[in-house]
Parts: C-alpha cells; structure tokens; sequence
C-alpha cells in the first residue's frame, strides 16, 4: 500500500485483523501515503505504526489520518477536514464536529464526494458517500434514471492535469471516447475501467497514447484511397465507353464512303471489275 509498515502498542495487531485505509504525511518528504489501519469487532485497534516512506525510503513514525468531505450549511460549499486515526469505533467516523471558514461550527455528517455510474443506464453522479467507500467499490444507490435502486460503481474524481499525464489510452465501448487509462486503477481493479464521461463500466483494449488516433487517421486515408481508387475506375469505364462509341462512328462513317449513299460507289466497283475482266477468245 505504499509503505511496509509495523505496529507497536498495548496490543499486536497482524494481517488476519481486517483494516480500513488511511492516509499519513512522511515528515522527510511530505509526501502523503496510504496506510493500513487493523480493527476487530468494529473497533480499531490501538497502534502506532512506523513506515517506511514508499517515496524517500526513509523509517518514520507516522500519525494516520482519514480526509473526508462535509457540506457547510451556511456557505453551501463542500470542505475537507482531516480525522486523526483512534482506537473509536468505526461508527463515529460518520459525523464530526468542524469549523468551516465562513465560521460556521457545528456537528455535521462527512463522507467521501465520489463519482457514481449505475451500472444498468450508465447514468454518473457525483454525491458525498460513505467515509470507507474507496475508489472501485461496488455499492447500491437510487438511480433517478432507472427510478429504483440498481448496483453501482464509486469512483474517486479525477483531475484534468491526472488524465494529461496518463500514458495509455482506450476507447469506451459505449460513447466510442478516447479515455485516459491509468494502469496503476487497472491493476487495483483487474483490468475494470469506468468511463468518467458516460459511466461506461468494463474491460477496455489499452493501447498506448495517440494510437488510437493514428489509427483513426490511417482508416481515413484508407477510405480515401479507395474512393479514389474507384471513381478512377469510374472515369476509366467511361472514358472507354466513349472511346468505343466513336470507334464504331468512325467505322460507320468510313463504310458509307465506300458504299456512298446512292448506291454509285458499288457500282463503280463493279464497272471496274469488268474492265479488269480479260476479253473473251475470238472464234
């Protein structure tokens, strides 16, 4: 997950417990981190983990911490808000006390903003869920298309700048888009991907940037070529069509000169037979 980590504490916990993913800053690189936080019986388990940075390598004690999303009801605006990691029930993460900027303080309900597709319609909508719905989970939620409950998929959101980088690429089989692949969700995910345009969920042909469109452009030129090819072909029937049209003119016109029209033409040659015709032997 990021970091080899161990725990130290009133209690020893291992990988049989069951755990809930957190998130922890190393102090070297201030990069963040996912982490492993064990619970039994619905309770987590006191533990102070110590990692090794997955970024800078480096061994540290770290302080696990949740980032969730709450909706002030005063600015209407949604804002994060960090949980620290407890040995607390589960349960008590659904709602915390927040201070928001517009100073407004209160007890409101957090949870995780995720994009959710049905997987019926395809229908996406972005809601707040729950505070352990991670990226890939299969839920149940109220399709306003369908207008009953139907199986879905929750997706984190994703930045433009993330789906630039992107390396490799598909095209969705249901809105026929170039989408960004991220291989690293393809591996989480055995090879499922979700389109973040029409909520197409399945298993996509990814290929590397930019072959798609190569592809697309060299199919173009294909077409092209052999349009081209056949109204040559056209031009060339055509063209001897004609050429056999005056043929059989010309042909037509050089029979009626020797014919002429009344007929003299024959009948010179024939005069001309008979004065070629030896005379016949006097007796």
């Amino acid at each position: 997950m990021g970091a080899r980590h161990s725990s130290r504490g009133g209690s020893q916990v291992g990988s049989t417990n069951p755990f809930k993913l957190f998130e922890y800053q190393c102090p070297n690189c201030n990069s963040k981190r996912p982490i492993q936080y064990f619970y039994r019986n619905g309770t987590f388990l006191p533990q102070a983990p110590r990692v090794v940075c997955g970024e800078c390598n480096t061994s540290v004690a770290v302080e696990p911490f949740k980032t969730v999303e709450y909706f002030c009801p005063v600015c209407k605006k949604m804002h994060k808000v960090r949980l620290p990691a407890k040995p607390i029930p589960l349960s008590m993460y659904n709602s915390s006390v927040s201070k928001c900027n517009c100073g407004w303080k209160g007890e409101v309900s957090v949870g995780r903003i995720m994009d959710v597709s049905c997987s019926v319609c395809w229908t996406q909508r972005r809601e707040l869920r729950g505070v352990w719905t991670e990226d890939g989970d299969e839920i149940k939620f109220f399709c306003e298309q369908c207008q009953c409950n139907q199986r879905a998929f929750a997706r984190e959101p994703k930045k433009k700048s993330a789906e630039k980088a992107s390396d490799m690429e598909y095209a969705c089989e249901n809105c026929s888009h170039t989408r960004p692949a991220d291989m690293e969700e393809l591996l989480r995910n055995q090879g499922l991907a979700i389109c973040s345009l029409c909520g197409w969920v399945g298993y996509p042909e990814v290929v590397p940037k930019g072959q798609l469109e190569r592809s697309k452009m060299q199919g173009e030129r294909t077409t092209s070529s052999w349009a081209s090819k056949g109204e040559k072909g056209k031009r060339r029937s055509v063209d001897k069509g004609t050429s056999s049209r005056a043929l059989g003119a010309d042909k037509a016109a050089s029979s009626g000169d020797l014919e002429g029209k009344d007929g003299k033409g024959l009948q010179k040659g024939d005069s001309r037979l008979r004065m070629q015709s030896p005379m016949p032997a006097m007796p």
